[in-house]
């Protein structure tokens, strides 16, 4: 499923106390707030954001994409890359946010709690690699069952992203 716009942000339990990062947008890549920020493992943009509605085994997972970075107008939906790698950056949220999962094998529960997660799309994460072509997101935390949530929150799971050099 291809995002097209903003999406809510859901932070889970206490805030990570870490400020947010800033990183720079691939060349004319397409981001929206509020879905999984990766960036390029490989290639001529590696190391820039990317839209993660198609992952790669070898992207890095960082957070959750919150606005544009310094000098970027936050008056319209979505984050545009400037015309070369890293012209435009965005404000990464690192720490544990709700997301949606995956169905059949990748079907999240409250069983799968401790457990490894991984890049479906920019807004879901699934209980396997996909065979080793999905990037990690990081580990999905207990929660007990959050399928009684309210409208539009229901049926998601508490994922700590993973991020190099965290705690």
């Amino acid at each position: 499923m291809a995002v097209t716009k903003d999406q809510l942000l859901w932070e889970f339990g206490t805030p990570d106390p870490h400020q947010p990062l800033n990183a720079g947008v691939g060349a004319t890549v397409q981001l929206y707030r509020g879905t999984i920020a990766g960036l390029t493992g490989t290639g001529a943009n590696a190391g820039y954001l990317k839209n993660m509605d198609t992952p790669a085994s070898t992207d890095v997972v960082i957070g959750m994409i919150n606005k544009g970075g310094p000098g970027y107008p936050d008056t319209i939906p979505g984050i545009l890359g400037g015309a070369t790698n890293g012209a435009v950056t965005a404000e990464i949220l690192t720490g544990t946010f709700l997301l949606a999962s995956g169905t059949g094998a990748d079907q999240l529960s409250v069983a799968t709690a401790g457990s490894n997660v991984y890049v479906i799309n920019s807004i879901t994460v699934g209980a396997t690699s996909g065979g080793g072509t999905r990037p990690l997101a990081g580990v999905q935390m207990p929660a007990g069952d959050l399928t009684n949530l309210p409208v539009g929150v229901g049926g998601l799971y508490p994922i700590k992203f993973t991020v190099v050099g965290s705690p």
